[in-house]
């Protein structure tokens, strides 16, 4: 039903309807880093690219080892340009054993920060996150 909102009317699904008519799906979304392979890529785009949500399932070949209860920071992935955000973003990241934090750059490097156990090689992390861009 179409609401009056300052003097204008606004009918709420015509906004659903427009908000839902761009979203586009991609399964490339950039590159893994020396010793990690992204096992799942996934992004999901709506507002003409401006809202991003990114999911990274993301394999170390390498232990990621903790040394006085945390890890060094290291990168293990790299967006591609379109799904880059315009302010760094931090997020949660989990193997199922472990859980830490994670910072996506303006470049697009996505890089594992704070983990306060090992990451054994061959342990999948999974990242998601949304943000505007």
């Amino acid at each position: 039903m179409p609401q009056a909102l300052a003097g204008n009317t606004v009918n709420a699904q015509d906004i659903i309807d427009t908000v839902d008519a761009d979203i586009a799906l991609d399964t490339a979304i950039g590159t893994a880093a020396t010793n990690f392979t992204a096992t799942t890529q996934v992004a999901r785009t709506a507002l003409g690219g401006r809202l991003v949500y990114v999911f990274l399932l993301i394999n170390t070949t390498n232990a990621l080892t903790a040394t006085a209860g945390d890890i060094t920071d290291v990168t293990m992935f790299t967006l591609d340009a379109a799904y880059r955000p315009t302010e760094p973003v931090t997020c949660v990241a989990g193997t199922g054993l472990n859980t830490g934090e994670v910072l996506i750059n303006t470049d697009g490097t996505v890089v594992i920060r704070a983990v306060s156990d090992t990451i054994a090689a061959g342990r999948n992390i999974r990242i998601t996150s949304m943000f505007l861009t």
